[in-house]
């Protein structure tokens, strides 16, 4: 058993199915941090770009992709759907997406840890968050990746925000987000009009080359003991 006892609201990191020791945990990370100055100016200065393939592909009218989970407690809250465009999904990118939106494609492949792979919390999507909707608190499964919102549309600033532990901030179109979602975290669209950003996930600054590749060995054999079990039913 991964802990004792799970506390809501701590303001510790709680990642609720795999934990990797001895990595650096705080809830929100500065975009000046070493780790990520080198990439963050250049994914901004793409949100051009990346916005109007987004509202392409929302006037496309493509349904969401988004596949609640028995599991996730209920996570989503509102009348609508959450709308999901995916672009990575649990490590294997979908070539499709890949194809439909160069620009956001170009800009992911140019962040330096880019987490995909054999790696299934590993994502990036476009994130709609419709109107007087919440994502409940909750907390990643691992704390393997760092998760980035680029915001795109936000039209109602004053009317929709995230807190990661203690901490709550609002989106500014242009300026990423960047932080640790093993941390509790919830976010709330209270406004009329639809929120949009690009999410997706690093791989912690501080694993190695040789740490990641046999984290994703240890996904690779996970998968291959499933698969043969259901085989074998």
């Amino acid at each position: 058993m991964q802990r004792v006892c799970r506390v809501p609201g701590s303001h510790r990191p709680d990642p609720s199915l795999f934990s990797y020791p001895g990595l650096t945990a705080r809830p929100w990370h500065s975009r000046d941090f070493e780790a990520f100055e080198p990439w963050v100016r250049q994914l901004e200065a793409a949100t051009p770009a990346i916005t109007e393939e987004y509202r392409a592909l929302r006037a496309s009218n493509a349904p969401s992709d988004y596949e609640p989970e028995a599991a996730d407690g209920g996570l989503h809250e509102g009348p609508v759907e959450w709308h999901w465009s995916t672009l990575i999904d649990r490590g294997k990118r979908r070539d499709d997406m890949w194809e439909r939106c160069p620009q956001t494609a170009a800009a992911l492949q140019a962040v330096p840890g880019l987490c995909e792979g054999d790696m299934p919390f590993a994502f990036a999507f476009f994130s709609t968050l419709q109107p007087h909707c919440r994502i409940a608190a909750h907390t990643a499964p691992s704390n393997l990746r760092v998760r980035v919102h680029l915001p795109l549309l936000v039209p109602e600033p004053e009317q929709c925000g995230i807190r990661v532990a203690g901490e709550a901030r609002r989106w500014v179109p242009g300026e990423c987000l960047i932080f640790d979602d093993a941390f509790e975290h919830e976010v709330w669209n209270d406004g009329a009009q639809e929120r949009a950003v690009l999410l997706f996930d690093l791989w912690h600054w501080e694993l190695r080359p040789n740490e990641i590749d046999a984290i994703q060995a240890m996904f690779r054999a996970v998968d291959a003991k499933r698969e043969a079990r259901e085989g074998r039913g």
